[in-house]
């Protein structure tokens, strides 16, 4: 069975315009297709996970409107784009890519040794999707290059990025690749 990279939320919302776009999520995205092109050569199965909410979410009671259901915030990156040709794209409304999707049956039924996780933001639903995978007790590759988070007020982005990392392999388990 093939193994599997998971691509959480590299959306137009959080890397070029919105609410939510960052520049530092947007500069990640050569990392994260470089990633993703190095995971196909060795045959995974693409699922690019997208954040993809209605306009009264409660999620917007913790976070400005953003990735609204039919807006370009909600797309995945132009950079992007030409991989969901062979990919499966799974829309989703909170931090987990398991919340109310399908994404558990898939991975059973691709029955992978590994899953690899790329995207943003590391220490939100990179976060929460890697720790579903664990408690499912799948092996998680998460390559520290191709994961970011944001600089925001009471959010430092370097500072949470170690943070988030660190948290994905000490307490959860997932095995960190640097660059």
């Amino acid at each position: 069975m093939p193994n599997v990279t998971i691509v959480v939320d590299v959306l137009n919302g959080f890397c070029k315009q919105g609410n939510l776009a960052s520049p530092r999520c947007d500069a990640a995205i050569p990392k994260i297709r470089e990633a993703i092109e190095e995971r196909r050569r060795a045959g995974d199965q693409l699922i690019f996970l997208a954040d993809t909410h209605d306009v009264n979410d409660r999620e917007f009671e913790v976070f400005p409107v953003h990735c609204v259901r039919g807006t370009v915030e909600s797309e995945v990156v132009p950079e992007l784009q030409p991989l969901l040709k062979e990919a499966t794209l799974i829309r989703k409304r909170r931090y987990s890519g398991f919340f109310e999707t399908d994404l558990e049956a898939r991975l059973r039924a691709a029955q992978p040794e590994q899953v690899t996780v790329v995207g943003v933001c590391t220490d939100i639903c990179v976060l929460h999707t890697v720790a579903d995978l664990r408690n499912r007790d799948y092996r998680v590759v998460v390559p520290a290059s191709a994961v970011e988070t944001f600089d925001g007020p009471g959010h430092p982005g370097d500072e949470v990025q170690r943070w988030a990392l660190a948290h994905l392999r000490g307490v959860l388990g997932a095995r960190i690749i640097s660059s």
